[in-house]
């Protein structure tokens, strides 16, 4: 074969494989691409629960698609009244033709016992419904998507990543306290429980041996007293005081500190009175 000949079927060869891994990529993108929703896509994303006031945060971005979107930047082509769950605010949303859909942050409320921290278990509802300018009176009902994930610090979420679509959607999602938080709190409820119980017997001990006055002492107790609600209002998620984990550990660890050096106080105060010699040893 000559030169020209095999240059011929080189180029064909390379001409052929082009055109078969064209044809793939093409079929590959048609059989990938999903049809666009004819509706209102609902982004929402917890972000906090508060169990102090029994509420959560969810922030819900919402894109048009489908008749109501204008490429290309995702313009409405008519108005939308958007309503979503909360518990304080407006429920409505409206956003005209031809603007965007902003995003907003919504206070949807929290249902669950918190008396038993750390091992409540809480329910955060998220609901929606769209309709045509007018609200839900005059206007017509607009279909939505809407997904919901979670990525909570301290909270093992039922479901990362939930989808729902209708006219009208809802979700509930089960939030409970992280493995790591509940280990932390117990690990401090013994903390507590050591620290109240090593502060009292060394208090009788020193009442005992009618040792002298522990200024030093003294102050550590005081300190201790006022630092365990600090301790205990840090704790991840903790609700108002009344939970499990006060009745457990807190409110003993206070009473026994406080016990231990009201004990103190006394007994140095009465041996002083008294004028009793105090040992030195």
């Amino acid at each position: 074969m000559n030169a020209p000949s095999t240059r011929i079927a080189v180029r064909a060869a390379v001409i052929a494989v082009v055109a078969v891994l064209a044809a793939s990529v093409v079929d590959v993108a048609s059989a990938t691409a999903a049809p666009s929703f004819n509706g209102v896509v609902l982004d929402a994303r917890l972000i906090t629960v508060n169990t102090a006031t029994a509420s959560a945060t969810v922030r819900i971005d919402p894109t048009p698609g489908g008749s109501l979107a204008q490429p290309p930047l995702d313009l409405l082509t008519k108005g939308v009244v958007l309503y979503t769950s909360t518990v304080n605010g407006s429920l409505a949303h409206s956003y005209r033709a031809g603007g965007f859909m902003d995003p907003f942050e919504t206070t949807v409320p929290v249902d669950g016992d918190t008396s038993t921290y750390p091992f409540h278990h809480l329910r955060v509802e998220i609901s929606a419904l769209a309709s045509t300018a007018g609200g839900v009176r005059s206007g017509k009902t607009v279909p939505l998507l809407l997904h919901v994930s979670s990525s909570l610090a301290g909270y093992r979420v039922s479901t990362q990543s939930a989808v729902r679509e209708g006219p009208v959607v809802d979700v509930v999602l089960h939030v409970d306290p992280s493995w790591a938080a509940v280990l932390f709190a117990v690990f401090i409820m013994l903390v507590m429980w050591a620290l109240a119980l090593g502060a009292l017997a060394v208090a009788v001990s020193l009442l005992a041996r009618r040792r002298r006055f522990e200024g030093a002492f003294a102050g550590f107790l005081a300190v201790l007293l006022f630092a365990f609600p600090t301790v205990r209002n840090s704790l991840p998620g903790i609700p108002p005081v009344g939970v499990l984990f006060d009745y457990a550990s807190f409110f003993w660890a206070e009473a026994l500190v406080a016990l231990a050096l009201i004990a103190l106080i006394t007994g140095w105060t009465m041996r002083a009175l008294a004028g009793t010699t105090e040992r030195r040893d």
